[in-house]
């Protein structure tokens, strides 16, 4: 990862460390998934690598620490205080101003399909392949998938039906045939983790 990427990680962890338990792993898992995908499909890392980084960071300002991912309240918190921190960051680390409106932009709108809104997924493709990879997260792995289930009251055993009939696969299609396979796949191991219990 570019020395950039590390500095805005740096000042972007300890509002990590004050938001949800699982938002660090899930800033690494998708830091990798973005670094290998973006040069696959021709996106400009300059915006996906900071907007990764950053898209999150608003969860310092929300009190619990596994909110509901489906909560409008939280996300709409989390997206405002988020907008003000990546822009303070990025300032920080004097990084390209043109560059910082749009990552900026692209903060301010990651989750609004919370609030029914799926034409930013539309209008581009680096949001599109990050809104695969933060969806995802949630399938990545057994504890993912528990922590996810957790916030919103349902048990492990079911969550797998669950993201099988999320809005997003009919709403917000997979952006490329690497992303559709990750789910296909994760889903599948999580499917057999679930039937050994």
């Amino acid at each position: 990862m570019e020395d950039i990427y590390i500095k805005i990680l740096e000042l972007a962890r300890p509002y990590y460390e004050k938001g949800r338990v699982y938002d660090l792993d899930q800033i690494d898992w998708m830091i990798k998934q973005a670094d290998r995908l973006a040069d696959n499909l021709g996106l400009d890392k300059r915006i996906l690598m900071p907007l990764v980084i950053l898209h999150d960071v608003g969860y310092a300002f929300i009190q619990e620490h596994n909110p509901n991912i489906k909560d409008q309240e939280s996300k709409r918190v989390h997206l405002e205080e988020g907008v003000k921190i990546a822009r303070k960051i990025l300032e920080q680390v004097n990084y390209d101003s043109e560059l910082t409106e749009k990552i900026v932009y692209f903060v301010s709108v990651h989750d609004n399909w919370v609030f029914g809104d799926n034409q930013p997924y539309k209008d581009s493709k680096l949001l599109s392949l990050f809104n695969d990879l933060d969806f995802l997260y949630a399938q990545s792995s057994y504890e993912a998938f528990k922590y996810h289930g957790d916030s919103m009251g349902i048990p492990v055993e079911k969550m797998y039906d669950f993201w099988m009939n999320d809005e997003k696969l009919k709403r917000r299609p997979f952006c490329c045939p690497e992303t559709k396979a990750l789910f296909e796949d994760f889903m599948n191991q999580r499917k057999q983790e679930i039937n050994k219990k």
